[in-house]
């Protein structure tokens, strides 16, 4: 089952555009010049292992090459951004408050503006996202940027509209990524649920969940008459004195 990246609404009328690339007349030519650009970098690096074996070089590698879940299989997420910005965006995206966050539940990113101040910021879900291969990171973050730049524009359709499209399609066909609109990272979520409560009552409930908060309402009471103990727990980890 597909689940949606959460991007909450925000007001569009404190957005300055001063840093609002127009990508929709020009994408053809860069295109060209990313093709071009490719086609000059060297086809192949030696390797430490066997110096008759080729590999193809980072610079030519895409986005979400498998070779990075060995290069580089955590990666710095801010230099990412940097690098991404420079890719995919002509390097008009100001600098942004983007970090990992334990909070965020299902939702594997999230870009949130604040309806004040105008600021964004960008938040990935780390114990998710942990869980999951190297290129998840990278489509999150450029799932995320994308909103970032829906937002510098004041675009009417910040969530996964037209624009969100036009532009994910657009770096799917640069990147060689997959970014998407849902993700199935459903098995890694209910992993996560290690807060385990079994109901003593007839129905014998069992209830699993992310943090330690007791299930339970008036009305399971009224009609089960039981109540939820816990029954499993994660392990502590323990700390040396």
């Amino acid at each position: 089952m597909g689940l949606f990246f959460s991007s909450p609404s925000c007001s569009s009328e404190q957005i300055s555009t001063s840093y609002s690339p127009d990508f929709s007349s020009n994408h053809h030519s860069t295109e060209n010049v990313t093709s071009q650009a490719r086609e000059k970098r060297s086809v192949a690096c030696q390797t430490d292992g066997d110096p008759g074996v080729t590999q193809p070089a980072i610079e030519q590698l895409s986005v979400v090459d498998p070779y990075w879940e060995v290069l580089d299989p955590k990666p710095d997420i801010h230099a990412l951004f940097d690098d991404f910005n420079k890719r995919f965006f002509r390097g008009q995206l100001p600098p942004i408050d983007l970090k990992w966050s334990n909070r965020l539940c299902i939702t594997a990113g999230i870009c949130i503006q604040d309806n004040i101040s105008g600021k964004c910021r960008i938040r990935l879900n780390k114990p998710l996202l942990d869980l999951r291969p190297r290129k998840n990171t990278v489509e999150t973050l450029l799932h995320e940027m994308i909103h970032y730049y829906q937002r510098l524009r004041g675009t009417s359709d910040i969530d996964h509209g037209a624009t969100f499209h036009f532009h994910m399609e657009r770096i799917n066909r640069e990147s060689g990524a997959n970014i998407t609109v849902y993700h199935d990272f459903d098995r890694e979520y209910e992993s996560l649920k290690r807060h385990w409560w079994k109901c003593n009552g007839p129905c014998a409930q069992v209830v699993k969940r992310l943090a330690d908060r007791t299930p339970g309402s008036k009305a399971h009471k009224r009609k089960c008459g039981g109540e939820f103990i816990k029954v499993r727990e994660p392990k502590r980890k323990r700390t040396d004195l």
